[in-house]
């Protein structure tokens, strides 16, 4: 049976990237979106080291990217973040947030 995870990734006021979330061996499945999130898409960075950040992107070179409303929760197919499972992840909202951002990332045994 799989095994759900949560954790927080929090973007400081008037910035757009969330600090670094560990993955722990774990595959992103789903995000929640507070009720007050600035940002229409969100984008994501990936790391070995919690330092050095690339941007994730897709096959044919485009962002990873989602549409979002605040207070929504996006389903996402964990099968695509198996990459990402020894890494580190932040969370980038389209533009600056007004305000801290507490964004919920919930992982599943890989």
């Amino acid at each position: 049976m799989a095994r759900n995870v949560t954790k927080l990734a929090t973007i400081a006021n008037g910035q757009t990237a969330s600090d670094a979330v560990n993955t722990d061996t774990q595959l992103l499945s789903g995000i929640l979106f507070p009720s007050a999130f600035t940002g229409s898409t969100v984008t994501f960075k990936f790391s070995t080291d919690g330092s050095t950040w690339k941007d994730v992107k897709e096959t044919d070179g485009s962002a990873v990217s989602y549409t979002v409303s605040a207070d929504d929760v996006i389903r996402i197919d964990p099968s695509g973040w198996a990459f990402a499972s020894s890494g580190y992840i932040q969370v980038v909202s389209g533009s600056s947030e007004g305000a801290e951002r507490k964004i919920i990332l919930i992982f599943r045994a890989s």
